[in-house]
């Protein structure tokens, strides 16, 4: 079961329905709308990056950074983002329920879902089963917290090939 905070799910699998423009969570809590739906819905671009069905854009999963795969300094660095691609592929499929949260970007104010902003992507939580899949990658050594401010976000937080 896929559940989706803020939005009807519709929205987020339907092209057709959806501007690509979602409403963002707020601290005081909004509806929540649940739809069965399969894990394929979720394609995997690295360890902290998504793309939903239906969806223009990709979504940077926030709370933590892990190690590039394309961009990697080192080919160690590359392996162990290549394990933590992996693992959140993994996740996914062998998930009972998928919960996934659209939060606002850390970016200056007008710049969200411009290549000024994550490089235009959203950004959102997922969770597993209950569990942070941030949190799982972290307490397996695939990826380290990566926690930014209101308007912008620190430094890479790790150097993966020292």
């Amino acid at each position: 079961m896929l559940v989706v905070a803020g939005f009807a799910l519709s929205a987020v699998l339907t092209t057709e329905r959806h501007s690509g423009s979602w409403p963002v969570s707020n601290s005081s809590g909004s509806e929540t709308y649940q739809q069965s739906v399969s894990a394929s819905s979720f394609r995997v671009i690295d360890g902290d990056t998504v793309k939903i069905s239906g969806e223009s854009r990709s979504f940077r999963l926030v709370g933590f950074n892990t190690p590039e795969t394309k961009s990697a300094q080192c080919s160690g660095e590359r392996e162990l983002g290549n394990q933590a691609t992996r693992r959140l592929r993994e996740m996914l499929s062998a998930a009972s329920e998928i919960e996934f949260h659209r939060v606002r970007c850390s970016c200056k104010p007008g710049t969200e879902g411009t290549k000024a902003c994550n490089y235009g992507r959203l950004c959102g939580r997922l969770y597993v089963d209950g569990q942070d899949v941030g949190s799982s990658l972290i307490s397996e050594g695939l990826a380290v917290r990566y926690i930014c401010g209101a308007t912008s976000c620190p430094l890479r937080p790790r150097n993966w090939c020292g």
